[in-house]
């Protein structure tokens, strides 16, 4: 059968040479993918925060234009009306026939 002396000092040599040399290799092959899927969630985040600056500077800058339009369309509106109380108050006398 099989002895179970000799497995004691084949687990001992595997738990001291294999395993610390996986564990190297695993850090030498994980390290960079790992880098770089960091680095791509971080330039990902970093431009959805452009993106995000730049629709917020175009919403601003559409109020501010809504506004002034606004602005027109309350003088224009002011600007009737005044014309239209001065058209009232001198009216030209009516030609008799």
């Amino acid at each position: 059968m099989f002895d179970f002396a000799l497995l004691i000092p084949l687990l001992a040599i595997f738990f001291i040479f294999g395993v610390p040399i996986m564990a190297v290799a695993t850090h030498f092959v994980l390290r960079p993918m790992v880098r770089d899927m960091t680095g791509a969630i971080h330039g990902k985040a970093q431009a959805e925060a452009e993106d995000l600056t730049n629709r917020v500077g175009r919403l601003e800058q559409a109020i501010l234009d809504q506004g002034q339009q606004l602005d027109r369309l309350v003088e224009a509106e002011s600007f009737r009306r005044q014309l239209e109380t001065s058209g009232r108050r001198s009216d030209p006398p009516a030609l008799e026939e």
